[in-house]
C-alpha cells in the first residue's frame, strides 16, 4: 500500500522563509493577521522586523512627559520649571532658588549649570548686518536689568561633556551663551545681544543658528567657539553670515516660523506659515500650517529647495528641540513632518493645542494624536529623545523628586537619542485645517 506523504504544518515552515513572506505584506491588517496565526509565525515576524523607529517623548507645559502612542506617562518633579530640551536632556530650574541644571528624566542623571541670571561678559567683536538693531544702548548689557525669570532659553546645545551652548533672550533679542557644567556663570559677549536668534545646531564642530527675518527665510550665521582647555570661560569668535535671508510673502492672518536641524550630514531649514483667526476678546487662535523645506548650500551660500525627505526620513519640529530621524516603514510613515502647536505670543489665546503631522507626499496636514493635547502657555511643549530601556518609570514619583533635590554626580552626556514606540500616520483619522 502506497504511503501518503503529509505536507508539513504551517508552523514548521523555516523562520527565514516566514520572515521574507512577512516583509512582503503590504498592509498593517495583513501583518496583524500574520502574527495571529500561531506562536511560530509571531516569533518569525518579530525577528524579521527592523529596529523600531526612534520616536520622541513629549514634554507638556504641565510637566507631564508622555510617549506618543504607548500611553506611558510620568511627571517632572515638583518645584521645577523646564525651559527647553536637547536630545534626552531637559533644562530645568528650581523655583525656590533659581538654580539651573540639565536632567535626563529616564536615567535621572543631572548636570549642574549656572543660574540663568549669572553671567560674565567678555569683549569680542561681532559682525552686524542690516537686519540688527543698532539703536540699542549698551549692546549686550540688556541682561543687567533682568532677573532669571525674565530670561528665556530659545535653544540649548550639548556640544560635549565639557561645553554647553544656549541662545538666551529677553523679549525678541538674544545672544549666544556658553558654559562648562558646574561653572559659576555663563559666558556672554558684551557686544552681542542685538539679534533675533532662534534654533541652533552644532554641526561639523561649529555652531549654526538662524537670525530671524520677518515673513521670510532666516539668515544662517556661523559661530566658531574658542574653547581653550585651561580656560573656564569659552568664547565665540566673530559671528559671520553663511547664508543671507530671503523674503517670503506672508498673509496678514499668518505668522512665519523657521526651524534648523541636521539631516543626513546636511543642515535643513523648515519654513512654516501658521495661519490664525481672531478669537474671543481679539486674541489670536492657531489655524492650519504650511511647510517648505530647504537645504543649506554652504559653498554657494544659498538655500536650496527640498521636495522630499525620502521614505526613510521624518522630521520632528519644536521651538526648543527639532530632530530628523531615520524611520522604519513598518511602524512610522516617512517623508513626514511632525510638529507641535507651540507658537507663543502675548496676543495668542491660551487655546488647546496638540501635535500635527504634515505629509510631504500629498501636502496635507493631519492630527495623528487627538488624545494628546495641552493648554498653550508661556513655556511651549517640547520633544525629548531617549535611547535605552524604559522599564522603571513607575518609580519616578518620590524617588524622582529625591534624586533631583539632592543631585547626582554628573554622568557622561550623550547628545540625541531615541526610544521605541509604535507610531504611524496610517491610522490618522483627523485632518487639520
Amino acid at each position: 500500500m502506497e504511503q501518503v506523504q503529509c505536507s508539513a504544518p504551517w508552523s514548521d515552515l523555516l523562520p527565514e522563509l516566514l520572515g521574507l513572506v512577512f516583509l512582503h505584506l503590504a498592509t498593517r491588517a495583513d501583518r496583524a493577521l500574520f502574527r495571529a496565526v500561531c506562536h511560530a509565525w509571531r516569533s518569525a515576524a518579530k525577528r524579521a522586523l527592523p529596529p523600531p523607529s526612534p520616536v520622541p517623548w513629549l514634554v507638556l507645559p504641565s510637566g507631564t512627559v508622555t510617549s506618543l502612542l504607548r500611553g506611558e506617562t510620568f511627571h517632572l518633579p515638583n518645584g521645577m520649571r523646564y525651559h527647553t530640551s536637547c536630545g534626552e536632556w531637559l533644562l530645568l530650574t528650581r523655583r525656590d532658588d533659581g538654580s539651573c541644571f540639565l536632567m535626563n528624566p529616564f536615567t535621572r542623571a543631572t548636570m549642574p549649570l549656572p543660574s540663568l541670571s549669572s553671567y560674565s561678559l567678555y569683549e569680542q567683536p561681532v559682525e552686524y548686518g542690516d537686519d540688527v538693531f543698532p539703536d540699542i544702548d549698551e549692546p549686550g548689557m540688556w541682561m543687567h536689568k533682568m532677573d532669571g525669570n525674565m530670561i528665556s532659553v530659545l535653544s540649548l546645545i550639548v556640544c560635549s561633556t565639557r561645553l554647553i551652548a544656549a541662545i538666551v533672550a529677553v523679549g525678541d533679542l538674544g545672544a549666544i551663551a556658553l558654559c562648562r557644567p558646574g561653572a559659576p556663570a555663563w559666558s556672554v559677549s558684551a557686544n552681542d545681544g542685538r539679534r533675533c536668534l532662534s534654533h541652533m545646531v552644532f554641526f561639523q564642530g561649529k555652531l549654526y543658528a538662524l537670525d530671524a527675518n520677518d515673513n521670510g527665510l532666516g539668515a544662517l550665521i556661523g559661530i566658531d567657539i574658542v574653547d581653550e582647555q585651561d580656560s573656564d570661560e569659552p568664547r565665540v569668535s566673530p559671528i559671520e553670515r553663511s547664508i543671507q535671508g530671503a523674503y517670503f510673502p506672508c498673509q496678514e492672518d499668518a505668522v512665519c516660523m523657521n526651524y534648523l536641524l541636521e539631516s543626513h550630514g546636511s543642515l535643513l531649514m523648515v519654513y512654516r506659515k501658521l495661519s490664525y483667526k481672531i478669537g474671543r476678546y481679539w486674541g489670536r487662535e492657531a489655524g492650519s500650517s504650511e511647510f517648505e523645506v530647504f537645504k543649506a548650500d554652504l559653498e554657494q551660500h544659498l538655500w536650496a529647495d527640498v521636495r522630499t525627505l525620502g521614505n526613510d526620513q521624518a522630521l520632528f519640529l519644536g521651538q526648543g528641540c527639532s530632530k530628523a530621524v531615520c524611520v522604519s516603514p513598518y511602524d512610522l510613515s516617512g517623508d513626514c513632518i511632525f510638529f507641535l502647536d507651540d507658537y507663543t505670543d502675548w496676543s495668542w489665546n491660551a487655546t488647546t493645542t496638540s501635535c500635527g503631522v504634515y505629509d510631504m507626499k500629498d501636502e496635507e496636514t493631519y492630527s495623528p494624536l487627538p488624545m494628546v493635547s495641552w493648554k498653550n502657555g508661556k513655556v511651549p511643549a517640547t520633544w525629548i529623545f531617549w535611547q535605552g530601556e524604559i522599564n522603571k518609570l513607575e518609580t519616578a514619583g518620590e524617588d524622582f523628586d529625591e534624586t533631583v533635590e539632592h543631585g547626582e554626580d554628573p554622568q557622561a552626556l550623550i547628545c540625541g537619542g531615541t526610544c521605541s514606540a509604535d507610531v504611524s500616520t496610517a491610522g490618522r483619522a483627523t485632518k487639520k485645517g
